[in-house]
């Protein structure tokens, strides 16, 4: 048996002669998965907005400073066409298109009634519904203006919403993905690091040490199985979602799953390096805990990055979940493939590699 196979089969070994482990493999997505979309609620500002302005009056002026001095919106784009805005929703650089019509204050100048359109990236629905219903707010605001101003009757501005990717705004869409990625980390991450930890505890560790055994093979084959158990537990996290939430892989699962694998590699050499640097089991929780807290509270998962502040989004650029949390929505969300996201995945492809690279230096064999 190579040194490999037999250090594999003892990580398996290790694993199943501890009752509680297995236990907490299959409970803890159960519970993060359905119960969690139940409790949580987010709040949101920043709301990028493209305003599509086909009429180029005084009117669509007013509004559009209206709209700019409402606090709510950060005007990210003046496209000449709304298929330009919709690409730069579809590549997540605006959260909501707003398209004024041509004609707009002629129409309003005859008493008629003008349809103004608004688009909402909904893949975070919490953010599509509440920047939405803030820009109708002003909108309807800016009606009531111009009607009491001309002595009209009726509201000269209707507003046509669409809300793109989620068109029933069920924020447990948002949700779920960044659920499924908490238990890769909470399983791939948290599991690695004890394994290497406890058997510092017991000694058991000090065989390993005096053994003519690599310690790539032995950080290896630790990757590997944690690996194999944070697969088992996203594929249990995916299938809740699927058959409780109804969400589905719009684009393909092989995307999804490579994009796990990658991330699932990077947690558990992640683990494994701080695994190395810690004697006892309470050390290494809280260490992982440190961390744990900046990749779930930094990286988009429950808050749009977006709304956090300037320095902090720069930061989520060195924190491998926003790829992955990326990776997650836009595939199940927006039918996203390998091309559409190649950035992502080299990203988090880096990551795995660094870290990886090193937890193996970081071991030391003491005899």
């Amino acid at each position: 048996m190579s040194p490999f196979r037999y250090l594999f089969v003892k990580e398996f070994k290790q694993f199943v002669s501890n009752p509680f482990m297995p236990f907490v493999l299959i409970v803890l997505p159960l519970l993060l998965m359905l119960l969690v979309p139940l409790l949580a609620t987010m709040e949101v500002r920043n709301v990028r907005l493209a305003v599509v302005d086909r009429d180029h009056s005084s009117m669509s002026a007013r509004l559009t400073d209206m709209i700019s001095g409402s606090g709510y919106f950060i005007l990210d784009s003046y496209p000449s066409t709304y298929a330009e805005a919709m690409d730069g929703l579809s590549h997540g650089n605006v959260d909501i298109i707003f398209e004024i019509p041509e004609g707009l204050e002629r129409a309003v100048g005859r008493g008629e009634t003008a349809e103004v359109f608004i688009a909402a990236n909904a893949v975070n629905s919490t953010k599509g519904s509440i920047g939405g219903g803030y820009l109708a707010s002003i909108v309807s605001d800016f009606s009531a203006e111009v009607s009491s101003s001309s002595g009209a009757q009726s509201v000269p501005l209707v507003i046509s919403p669409q809300y793109r990717y989620n068109p029933h705004l069920e924020y447990r869409l948002f949700m779920v993905p960044a659920l499924m990625l908490v238990s890769i980390i909470l399983i791939g991450g948290f599991f690695a690091t004890l394994s290497i930890v406890s058997e510092k505890e017991t000694g058991s560790i000090e065989q390993i040490n005096v053994s003519p055994v690599r310690r790539r093979d032995f950080i290896l084959s630790k990757v590997v199985f944690y690996g194999l158990l944070g697969i088992f537990a996203f594929t249990l996290s995916f299938l809740i979602a699927h058959f409780v939430y109804g969400l589905a892989s719009n684009g393909g699962l092989l995307e999804i799953y490579v994009g796990a694998v990658i991330f699932l590699a990077f947690m558990a050499g992640f683990g494994l390096m701080v695994s190395n640097y810690s004697e006892t089991m309470l050390q290494s929780v809280f260490i992982m805990l440190f961390f744990v807290l900046i990749f779930m509270l930094m990286s988009g998962i429950f808050t749009p990055v977006s709304s956090m502040e300037t320095w902090s989004q720069y930061v989520t650029y060195l924190l491998p979940t926003r790829y992955f949390a990326n990776i997650l929505r836009s595939v199940c969300l927006k039918g996203s493939n390998f091309s559409d996201l190649a950035f992502d995945f080299i990203m988090l492809s880096v990551f795995a590699v660094v870290i990886n690279i090193f937890a193996v230096l970081t071991y030391r064999k003491r005899s």
